[in-house]
C-alpha cells in the first residue's frame, strides 16, 4: 500500500502561524458528464473513500504497533481497570465503577462500535473510578480483544500474551515481564536491555465530548479539580511523575456550563499545564493561546512524544507535540509543541515492578477526583485508537 503524501499548509490562529498536516492522496475524478456512442450521455459522481477503507489505510502503516476500533466488546473488557478492586483488572465489570466503562455497538466514528465512559449526576457509586488501561506492547489475539495478533510495526515487535481475569494484577505486574514495552531516550536503553521498544511514539485517538457540564465542583478531598481524558503513563501506577494528562472537565481551564472545553495537557511532575510552569521549557506552540476546542462530534487527536533523559536539559529534554482535527476535517492543526525537562518515577511499585525513565501505557478515563456534578451527567466517548512508531495520517472522512 502506498504511503499517503503529506499536505502541509499553514493557518493563522490567534496571530500565530500553525502548521496543518493532512492527506493528499485521492483518485482523480472523471468529467462530470460522459457521452457514449449513439448519442446517449450520463452523469458521473466522484466518490471519496469509505469509512472502512480510510480506517484500513491508517492501520496499515508500517509503524503501527496496535490499534482498536472497539467493534468488539472484548476490546473494552480486556483493558478495564478499577481502582481499589483487588489487583485492579476488571474484565467482567464486576464493580460499580467498571459498569461505567462500556462497549456501545453502534454510533462510533465510522458508524460501528465505540467505548463510552459515563459520569453520572450527583454522588453515584463508582463515578470516574474505572479506566481503560493498556500497555504499549503489541499483544496476541487472545489478549487484545480483537482475536488476531497486533501488527507490531510490520512484525518487528513480537506480540505477547496479556491474560486477565477478575481481580487479577496482570497490569501492575506487567513491568516484571521480560519486555514491558517501554519507550525511552536512547541514552537510557543500554541500562535496560530488552525492556524498551522505541525512543519515541505516536498515538491517534478519536474522542467525542458531547455534553458541556462545566467545571467539577470541589469534593471532600480536592478543590480546583482537573479531570482526565487521555493519559500517557505507565503500567506501574495510575499516577506517575511522567504522566501526560489531557484535561477532562477542569476548574482551571475555564470550563463553564454550555461551553466547549479547550484542549490542554499537564505533566504529573508538578500538575502544571505544558503552556507554563514546566522546567527549562521552550514553548513553540501552546493551545492555551491557540484555543482549539472540542466540537461535540468525533474529534481526532494525534500525540507525538519524544522522551528526553531523566531531568535532561538542552538537547536531552522531552518534547510533546499534539495535532487536532474536528469531525469532518481532513487535515490536522498543530496545537502543542513544547520541549522541557521531565522527571520520571524510580523504584518499584507494590508488586516489585521497576519504574523506568519513559512511558509504557495508555489510559482513557473520565476521572474527576470523585467530584459530584450537579449540572448534568456526561460521557467521554472513544474510537479508532492507533499506537505507532511513525506519523499517523488524519482521517480522510
Amino acid at each position: 500500500m502506498k504511503r499517503r503524501d503529506f499536505l502541509v499548509t499553514t493557518a493563522a490562529v490567534a496571530g500565530a502561524a500553525v502548521p496543518i498536516v493532512g492527506l493528499g492522496q485521492s483518485k482523480p475524478c472523471p468529467p462530470p458528464g460522459v457521452s457514449a456512442g449513439g448519442g446517449s450521455s450520463a452523469s458521473t459522481a466522484c466518490a471519496g473513500p469509505s469509512a472502512a477503507a480510510d480506517w484500513a489505510a491508517r492501520i496499515a502503516g508500517a509503524g503501527v504497533v496496535w490499534y482498536h476500533n472497539f467493534d468488539s466488546r472484548a476490546e473494552v473488557d480486556q483493558f478495564r481497570w478499577t481502582g481499589g478492586y483487588s489487583g485492579g483488572n476488571d474484565p467482567d465489570a464486576a464493580t460499580a465503577a467498571g459498569k461505567l466503562v462500556m462497549h456501545q455497538a453502534s454510533g462510533g466514528a465510522d458508524g460501528g462500535g465505540f467505548m463510552r465512559l459515563s459520569y453520572p449526576l450527583g454522588s453515584a457509586e463508582g463515578r470516574g473510578g474505572s479506566y481503560w488501561h493498556r500497555p504499549f506492547n503489541a499483544l496476541t489475539g487472545a489478549g487484545n480483544g480483537r482475536g488476531m495478533d497486533d501488527p507490531g510495526a510490520g512484525g518487528t515487535i513480537a506480540p505477547v500474551a496479556f491474560p486477565v481475569s477478575n481481580g487479577s494484577s496482570t497490569l501492575y505486574n506487567w513491568g516484571n515481564q521480560p519486555n514491558p514495552g517501554w519507550y525511552m531516550n536512547a541514552a537510557h536503553q543500554a541500562s535496560h536491555p530488552g525492556r524498551f521498544q522505541g525512543s519515541d511514539f505516536w498515538l491517534q485517538v478519536r474522542v467525542r465530548r458531547a455534553e458541556m457540564p462545566g467545571r467539577p465542583p470541589d469534593s471532600a478531598n480536592y478543590n480546583n479539580i482537573t479531570g482526565k481524558l487521555v493519559w500517557l503513563t505507565t503500567t506501574n501506577s495510575s499516577y506517575t511523575a511522567q504522566e501526560l494528562v489531557t484535561y477532562g472537565q477542569s476548574a482551571s481551564n475555564g470550563d463553564a456550563v454550555g461551553t466547549r472545553s479547550r484542549h490542554n495537557v499537564y505533566s504529573g511532575q508538578n500538575f502544571n499545564s505544558l503552556s507554563g510552569g514546566q522546567p527549562n521549557a521552550t514553548v513553540a506552540l501552546a493551545n492555551t493561546t491557540l484555543n482549539w476546542r472540542y466540537s461535540g462530534g468525533w474529534d481526532t487527536l494525534l500525540y507525538h512524544v519524544t522522551p528526553g533523559t531523566a531531568g535532561g536539559t538542552g538537547d536531552n529534554r522531552t518534547r510533546v507535540e499534539v495535532w487536532a482535527a474536528h469531525e469532518g476535517e481532513t487535515s490536522y492543526t498543530k496545537i502543542w509543541d513544547v520541549t522541557y525537562t521531565q522527571g520520571f518515577d524510580g523504584g518499584t511499585n507494590s508488586v516489585g515492578a521497576p519504574s523506568l525513565p519513559g512511558w509504557n501505557a495508555l489510559i482513557l478515563a473520565i476521572y474527576h477526583n470523585g467530584s459530584a456534578f450537579t449540572t448534568t451527567a456526561f460521557n467521554f466517548d472513544y474510537d479508532q485508537v492507533i499506537f505507532s512508531k511513525a506519523f499517523i495520517a488524519c482521517p480522510a472522512i
